[in-house]
Formats: C-alpha cells, structure tokens, sequence
C-alpha cells in the first residue's frame, strides 16, 4: 500500500488594505493512502468576499490554480477532473480530492476574494 502525504497551508488574498484578513484552513497536515480521498477545509469572516479559491503546489511545478467557489456554485479547472468544491465562498468551502496518487502530495493553499461589479 502506498501512502500518500498531502501536506497544506493557508493563504488569504486581500485586494483592499483596509479589509480585515482571516482565514483558517483545516487540517494543517494530511497523511493518506492510496485511492483515499481528502477533504480541505477553508474558512473565513471577511466581509463581502464570496469566493474561495484552491490553489496547489508541488516542488516540480508552480503554483496552479484548482477553482473557485462562488457563493454556493463550485468551478473546478477542467483539468482537476477529481476534485469536488462545496460549501459557501461567503465563508466556508471544502476542496475534496478523490482517488488520491502520489501526484496529489502537494501544498494546498485557499485565498479568499470578492468581485468588483
């Protein structure tokens, strides 16, 4: 059995200097096999901001951008066809990923934004 390590870390995009910045992501660290699936957590009490946006990262690649959840519509990139976002961009959102391989072990990072109409 292969065990897969999937390690996270939090990051919040603020665009305006003044707005408070809170976010929280859980767990801080993964640890799972093969073919499991694993579930992020993102949080967070900024005012007016309505989406969460997952980024990952390897050592082997840049940062790549997942998808977003804005409000309750979750828009996955299509090429991270085994991820599943849920939850409300205005304060909470899982990024779930299934069928875990070794190319999953990366540094997960979750930003908070708001659109400007």
């Amino acid at each position: 059995m292969t065990t897969v390590l999937i390690t996270l870390s939090a990051s919040l995009l603020c665009l305006t200097g003044s707005a408070l910045c809170n976010v929280v992501q859980n767990p801080p660290d993964l640890i799972k096999n093969q073919n499991d699936t694993a579930e992020i957590n993102c949080v967070h009490s900024v005012t007016n901001y309505e989406r969460i946006l997952w980024y990952k990262h390897t050592q082997a690649t840049k940062l790549k951008f997942m998808g977003y959840l804005n409000f309750q519509t979750p828009n996955p990139e299509t090429e991270f066809a085994k991820i599943s976002l849920s939850g409300d961009g205005r304060n909470n959102g899982s990024l779930i990923i299934s069928r875990l391989s070794v190319s999953d072990s990366a540094v997960y990072f979750c930003a908070a934004y708001y659109t400007v109409q």
